[in-house]
């Protein structure tokens, strides 16, 4: 399985969009991805609970270590990472649930804008000794129907990302041949 978590909290976030059509598309092809929303609910960082952490907190990083490869889509915000994006990060860090990780990086900003969030989440990636690709898919938002992108050509650049990160993915601990379809 794949983990797909989102940098943004809009409702009509592009980031979000375009994860939700990644995860439909991978399917086509057999590869179960799991989109989460954690960073919405999780609490503020807290190095004092990371021995007892919060019940969302451990349900975030039941889902990481179940995850066999990531795949964040994140905007920059004021340079950097979204603050409750990097939170989610803060919980995985102590834990090392994402420890090695392949991660696949999505970018779907216009040319020109996002540069400032690669070297940001460099730094954080760094820590938890992931192994990142990065990818820009520019995502203009006429290309957002409601919430859904459907454009074939933006679909299928979004379905070559999760394909590259599925081939990438993270063997099991047991030694057995990693499967990512549902």
């Amino acid at each position: 399985m794949i983990l797909a978590v989102s940098g943004s909290l809009r409702r009509t976030s592009l980031n979000s969009a375009a994860l939700r059509a990644a995860a439909r598309a991978a399917a086509r092809s057999g590869i179960a991805v799991e989109l989460d929303q954690s960073p919405r609910r999780l609490p503020a960082f807290d190095p004092d609970l990371e021995a007892d952490p919060p019940l969302d907190v451990q349900r975030f990083r039941a889902t990481c270590v179940r995850a066999q490869a990531v795949l964040f889509a994140v905007p920059e915000y004021a340079f950097g990472i979204p603050g409750a994006f990097k939170n989610a990060l803060d919980w995985t860090v102590g834990s090392g649930v994402l420890y090695r990780k392949p991660v696949a990086v999505l970018s779907v900003a216009p040319q020109g804008r996002g540069s400032q969030i690669r070297r940001a989440l460099e730094q954080v990636l760094t820590a938890l000794d992931c192994s990142a690709s990065w990818h820009h898919v520019p995502i203009h938002p006429s290309l957002l129907d409601g919430t859904e992108i459907f454009d074939t050509r933006v679909v299928s650049e979004l379905a070559d990302v999760v394909m590259a990160l599925a081939a990438r993915r993270q063997p099991r601990s047991d030694g057995a041949e990693p499967v990512l379809s549902a």
